[in-house]
């Protein structure tokens, strides 16, 4: 995170104090860095333990709102906006679209918005596990004593990655289900996108450092600035 941080800083920023907003922005654990460089930042999440955490180790310069990305209020004026760790895969392409609609009206003129999606493969990876299984005293899904049972299926068609989970409670025999799916797009598709939600040039990078790295890396990265 901290080579990440730096190189937003440099690249992005070009070292200069500037305001971010980051979406789906977890315990803000790139937030807090970069406002600890000068800049003045806001993140926003659904989940209310990463929010609360980030709001709780806030530096001055954050804030944190919890919310939808999809329903909330960006505000503007933003010289960078960062929607990271593959969060644009786990939206349909409708949604995604609206979510990057209203990064780039959130943007000032010139401003940059930095994505990072998960690639094709990575994606379809997902999609092609076995089905396995596995207990747990605690966990995700309970914090009862349970038995998970796992399958996953791919959608070539639509390019979607579609999990499913039993959760069985060891104590009652009870059974919930739960279900998530990723959204894959080629590298095409989602310069087309960008470019349908208002943006102009687009980047891609190996990296969140802006080179390769030696592990294997499951993302895009991808910049894309809103016309001046």
């Amino acid at each position: 995170i901290k080579k990440h941080v730096d190189w937003i800083h440099r690249k992005l920023l070009g070292g200069q104090p500037g305001r971010i907003l980051d979406l789906g922005c977890g315990p803000g654990l790139y937030t807090a860095r970069l406002a600890k460089l000068g800049h003045t930042c806001t993140g926003i999440d659904f989940a209310p333990a990463p929010i609360e955490y980030a709001q709780r180790h806030a530096p001055p310069g954050c804030q944190y709102l919890l919310a939808d990305i999809r329903a909330a209020d960006y505000g503007s004026g933003y010289d960078l906006v960062i929607f990271i760790f593959g969060a644009l895969n786990l939206f349909r392409p409708a949604d995604a679209r609206l979510v990057l609609e209203k990064a780039c009206r959130a943007l000032k003129p010139g401003g940059t918005l930095l994505l990072e999606a998960s690639s094709l493969d990575a994606v379809d990876q997902i999609g092609n596990q076995p089905a396995m299984w596995y207990s747990a005293g605690s966990g995700l899904f309970s914090d009862k004593p349970h038995l998970c049972l796992m399958e996953t299926f791919w959608d070539d068609g639509l390019k979607v990655a579609s999990e499913r989970f039993f959760i069985i409670d060891a104590a009652s025999g009870q059974v919930t289900r739960h279900a998530a799916s990723t959204q894959a797009y080629e590298e095409d598709e989602l310069e087309g996108l960008l470019k349908q939600a208002g943006f102009a040039q687009v980047d891609f990078y190996a990296s969140l450092t802006g080179r390769e790295e030696d592990e294997i890396n499951d993302f895009w990265v991808i910049t894309a600035q809103k016309p001046g």
